[in-house]
């Protein structure tokens, strides 16, 4: 399945709706993990962990196809470099939800998969984009150590990526991919 379809049926199966760029990119991230579609997928390493720019252009199509409504959410708040803090969120609309349903009806099996890995997804009960980050970076990491890693070889690995993360964050983002199913851990360190 290609980026544009999973990430049409990945909105669908949550519900429409996500908030956020970053949570956009990495549930979309772990879904393909789960639902072993991640090669189809395109991600690299980046600043907020592994990102898709195929992803990132299946948004803008399903946007530009009318698909996809998307909404600036800006508190007003300045980050430190003094631009203005946004979010933003995406909706599949009436259009693009019907359309999703009619592809999913076309591809039962990899709407089943997307499904399944959404109700896994969703009782691991991660919702902060920023966790989520740290967790991608973290199974990511382990994919390039061959899935066999203590948390300080993580922590030090992480650097390679130009990433920074604690012990102790990367020990909460393991304890987020046992959850999944992706990781078992023996032994924290």
């Amino acid at each position: 399945m290609n980026a544009y379809d999973f990430v049409h049926l990945s909105l669908l199966a949550l519900g429409g709706e996500i908030k956020g760029r970053t949570k956009l990119q990495k549930t979309i991230y772990f879904l393909g993990v789960l639902a072993d579609s991640l090669e189809d997928l395109g991600y690299r390493p980046r600043f907020y962990g592994p990102y898709s720019a195929e992803v990132g252009a299946a948004v803008d199509r399903l946007r530009g196809l009318g698909f996809l409504d998307q909404n600036m959410v800006g508190g007003g708040a300045v980050d430190p470099a003094g631009f203005e803090v946004v979010r933003y969120d995406f909706r599949l609309n009436d259009q693009g939800t019907r359309i999703a349903r009619a592809k999913a009806k076309k591809h039962p099996e990899e709407w089943q998969k997307v499904q399944e890995a959404v109700d896994v997804l969703q009782k691991a009960k991660e919702h902060d984009y920023m966790k989520m980050s740290i967790a991608a970076k973290t199974y990511f990491m382990l994919g390039e150590r061959r899935g066999s890693a203590n948390i300080h070889d993580l922590v030090s690995l992480a650097s390679k990526f130009g990433w920074s993360v604690t012990a102790e964050e990367v020990r909460e983002a393991s304890r987020f991919l046992e959850r999944l199913g992706l990781v078992s851990l023996d032994d924290e360190d």
